[in-house]
């Protein structure tokens, strides 16, 4: 009985760190629901990224410029990495060297994006989650947060994992009936 307990107990554990159901795989009749609340890694300098990024908004396009009053794509997602703590290239091309290349579909807030045309990088923003980016987009358009306007980029991460938010997730957990 004691075994059948501490093996309950064992498989609960694995259920709830598999988000499999319990009573499925134990064939016990008694259940419990808990909440666990999971908290991940908040990485500092993806969330500087980000910060930094959001108080540039609203400065002036122009080409050429690195900042702090002006900045033109590359400038602008240099000057805001260098901000968080992160030395990066300062052209499109250069920022292709930047970090760890991520598959589009990996792609997390605070990632760089590097728009190509063939072989050739000819612009670069910062993700900013939901389909959307911050960059400094042409001359006319202030620096700030737009909607990614081509499929045609890559991915680099130079800031390492991005901030998650904290969730909550509930998980059956099977229980052994003492016989």
């Amino acid at each position: 009985m004691r075994s059948r307990a501490l093996a309950s107990l064992f498989l609960g554990f694995a259920i709830v760190l598999t988000g499999l159901s319990g009573p499925a795989l134990a064939g016990s009749t008694n259940t419990n629901t808990a909440t666990v609340k999971v908290k991940y890694k908040h990485d500092s300098r993806a969330h500087a990224v980000l910060k930094h990024a959001k108080k540039l908004k609203g400065k002036a396009y122009r080409y050429g410029g690195a900042g702090p009053r002006s900045f033109d794509c590359s400038g602008y997602v240099q000057y805001v990495y260098k901000k968080a703590g992160k030395k990066i290239g300062r052209t499109s091309g250069a920022q292709l060297s930047a970090g760890k290349s991520v598959p589009k579909s990996k792609k997390k807030p605070g990632d760089i994006m590097i728009f190509m045309r063939g072989k050739t990088a000819y612009h670069s923003a910062i993700y900013a989650g939901g389909g959307k980016m911050w960059e400094a987009q042409r001359t006319g358009v202030p620096v700030g947060k737009h909607s990614i306007w081509s499929s045609g980029y890559v991915v680099r991460r130079p800031a390492g994992n991005v901030a998650t938010k904290i969730s909550t997730a509930t998980a059956k957990m099977a229980t052994a009936t003492a016989r």
